[in-house]
């Protein structure tokens, strides 16, 4: 696996209209803070794997004056922090959930949760932007386009599945495919039991599948199927995590914890180093490819070593904002 640094990018129409009105319309109260809390919702790897980086992050930035305490949401169902004086960090929904309910003038910071997850705790605590911000889990849908025609420059025509939660963005999803030459074929999926003749129907008049995250389309219970029907029809599946191309997706674009930490660091600096509104939420600004050489050689398809892949993915995507 490769990994590189990448100058943010974020896809602003991906921000619900709620959160563009509240971010300007609602300025909100700034605090400089002394100290971060980061609020974990379970101690997961990938949480823990994320504190560290965290904590390495500030070090290597010489950065020792912001002191880190971390608070399990299982030991303790409502944080106690020092509002007004800390930046909470919320790894994953219902750390995010449960740091919503703080004082509106304590900043929070969430991570690891996809934007539809973000604008409905954002809705629902009346907080603004300014103080209750994200890096989404969510890449953005360019940079998942730009990985299938860095990979396979002659496609033309991509399937995308949308389930309840991401059928909001199904424009969004069509206006980018027309940007990148992309005919994007999109099949709204209401129940599990739509999925697969869906599916079926996307795969006889596309080239290759796209994966966008939601809970009715892609889980544990669905995925094995959903390879098994692609693979049948010789048609590749673009992913969103590196576990589903271990799976069996031929490749995907995914941040690492460390990556995601990284960021979250720099956010951290930069607001308390100059105390200010934080940034909107954004997609994440490092990333990696992954690929799975053993689906590619099933499908007859040839591809780059992941390295010159992220190299052409890189120069693609700073290449559209020239």
């Amino acid at each position: 696996m490769f990994n590189q640094s990448k100058n943010n990018y974020f896809v602003c129409k991906n921000l619900s209209l709620l959160a563009l009105i509240a971010h300007l319309c609602c300025p909100a109260l700034s605090y400089a803070y002394t100290g971060i809390t980061i609020i974990i919702s379970a101690p997961s790897q990938s949480y823990l794997e994320f504190v560290d980086h965290f904590k390495e992050e500030l070090i290597a930035t010489k950065n020792t004056a912001l002191r880190v305490k971390v608070i399990d949401l299982q030991d303790s169902e409502r944080p106690v922090v020092a509002e007004n004086s800390e930046l909470v960090i919320a790894l994953g929904v219902k750390a995010l959930e449960a740091s919503s309910k703080l004082k509106f003038t304590t900043p929070v910071l969430g991570v690891f949760t996809p934007l539809p997850t973000f604008n409905k705790l954002l809705e629902a605590s009346g907080r603004d932007l300014g103080n209750f911000s994200a890096i989404v889990l969510d890449q953005p849908y360019s940079r998942q386009m730009l990985l299938i025609k860095t990979i396979l420059p002659e496609v033309k025509n991509v399937g995308v599945m949308l389930g309840k939660t991401s059928s909001q963005y199904y424009e969004i999803v069509k206006d980018t495919g027309e940007k990148r030459n992309l005919n994007v074929s999109i099949e709204t999926i209401k129940q599990e039991s739509e999925l697969i003749p869906k599916l079926q129907k996307l795969l006889d008049s596309t080239d290759a599948l796209m994966a966008i995250p939601d809970p009715v389309v892609y889980s544990r219970e669905t995925a094995q199927a959903i390879l098994l029907t692609t693979y049948r029809h010789q048609k590749p599946v673009f992913g969103y995590s590196q576990s589903y191309v271990r799976a069996g997706a031929l490749a995907a674009v995914y941040s690492t914890t460390k990556q995601l930490a990284k960021q979250a660091a720099e956010i951290a600096i930069k607001t308390q180093a100059a105390p200010g509104l934080l940034p909107p939420p954004q997609a994440p600004r490092y990333f990696s490819i992954s690929v799975n050489y053993q689906v590619a050689r099933s499908l007859n398809i040839t591809v780059a070593d992941e390295e010159n892949a992220y190299r052409k993915l890189l120069d693609a995507e700073a290449a559209q904002h020239e």
